[in-house]
This record gives C-alpha cells, sequence and structure tokens, in this order.
C-alpha cells in the first residue's frame, strides 16, 4: 500500500472541517512562544490555529497535497512519511510536538514516535492522540464476539493500527518520555459508537464528564501528555 497516494487521495476529497473543540485539548495545553511542531498535520487546520495563538508552529504530513493546502495557509510545512525516512528537524528542536490521530495510519507507528520523541527538546512535551480501542463499546462488541467497522470510529477501515491509553502510555515510556497526564474526548457526533440520545444538553454533559474521569473506558480519542527529562 502507497501511504502518500492514498493520504494524497483523502486529503483531495475532504475540505478543511475539523471537530475544534476536540483542538482545544492541543491550544489549552500550548503557550505563546513556544516552538511547536504538528506530525501528520493534514492541511494545517490545528497549525493554524496554534499559530494564531503565538507558537511558532512547523508541521509535516505525508501528503503532498495536504503540505500545499497547508503553505496556503501561511504555514511552514514539509512533506515526511515517518514510516520510511526521518522527520527534517535535529534533535531537540521543539518545546511541544503534537501527534493528533496519526500513528494508527502507520505500518511502523513505534518509527514515528521514535521520531516524535527524538526532535522534542529536554524538559519538553509531546502531547498523543489516538482513537481508543477499548472504548466501552468495543468492550461489549468483543464480549457479544464482534469487531465491526465503525466510520469515524476507532476501528475505522483506513485504522491500521489500534491502541489503548494504557498501551499508549507504555510505548512512550519505551521512548524514554514521562507520561503526566492522560485524558480524553467523547467525539460524540461518531454516530456509528453513539445513539442519539447521547447528544441530547444533559446526557452530553454527563457523559462529558466521564470521559474525563476514565478517558480508558469511555473516550472515543485517549490523549496522553509526555515529558521528555
Amino acid at each position: 500500500m502507497d501511504l502518500t497516494r492514498h493520504a494524497d487521495e483523502y486529503w483531495e476529497a475532504k475540505d478543511d472541517s475539523v471537530d475544534e473543540e476536540r483542538l482545544m485539548l492541543f491550544l489549552e495545553r500550548a503557550q505563546p512562544g513556544e516552538d511547536v511542531l504538528v506530525v501528520d498535520g493534514g492541511p494545517g487546520m490545528l497549525a493554524r490555529l496554534l499559530q494564531d495563538k503565538g507558537c511558532r508552529v512547523r508541521m509535516s504530513d505525508v501528503s503532498a497535497h495536504a503540505v500545499e493546502r497547508a503553505r496556503r495557509k501561511g504555514l511552514e510545512a514539509v512533506q515526511a512519511d515517518t514510516d520510511d525516512v526521518p522527520l527534517p528537524f535535529a534533535d531537540g528542536s521543539f518545546d511541544l510536538v503534537i501527534s493528533d490521530s496519526a500513528i494508527e495510519h502507520r505500518f511502523h507507528p513505534r518509527r514515528a514516535l521514535a521520531e516524535c520523541a527524538r526532535v522534542t527538546k529536554s524538559g519538553g512535551r509531546l502531547l498523543l492522540l489516538v482513537p481508543n480501542i477499548a472504548h466501552w463499546r468495543h468492550r461489549l462488541w468483543l464480549l457479544a464476539g464482534r469487531f465491526p467497522e465503525i466510520a469515524d470510529g476507532p476501528t475505522d477501515p483506513c485504522h491500521l493500527r489500534f491502541f489503548t491509553a494504557a498501551e499508549v502510555r507504555r510505548l512512550l515510556r519505551e521512548e524514554g518520555l514521562v507520561p503526566v497526564e492522560t485524558t480524553g474526548f467523547p467525539s460524540l457526533w461518531v454516530k456509528g459508537l453513539y445513539p442519539s440520545f447521547f447528544r441530547a444538553p444533559l446526557v452530553k454533559q454527563v457523559y462529558g464528564l466521564l470521559t474525563r474521569l476514565m478517558p480508558g473506558l469511555f473516550a472515543r480519542d485517549v490523549m496522553v501528555v509526555a515529558r521528555k527529562p
């Protein structure tokens, strides 16, 4: 499979629509003036928000089409596929490195994590967000002997690898990073995971609280914040 071609086709068919509420997980943890790298940042929606906040932002993506769209937004973007080549940045270049829903699309996610860790400064942070295969609905489906493909869910057909919060923390530790925070986001818009009543205001509020308290069980997206010693 040619990941570059696949990524180009994906972004050629997709506009800049994004769940901006989820992107707040990253924006809340970034500080103006920080050197930030967004790895596999697509056409640059998150990178643009970080730049508007006052961060010095660079980004990469496997898709040449996405990189060109990011550059048209005034972003410094490079094409890089960490399955095959290192990121084109020196060791310890960034205060903050962000990988948002990316390594699950990789044949070799450990290489991507190793590159993210390499370019993070000592004392800097890596923010890693992945779909959560241990979401409670998938647990129930597995108990029933099922493993359905859910569009935009943890088992979306374009995902090559699957992760849990505990597994992400273990992988980060193996790269020499120290997990300091685990949080989650429900992504209630994913209709294959949630019946419509989950989007009722009160239910949405309660479920959001459960997601923050127990992200490994209730979150569709799990984010681990790790610091580099």
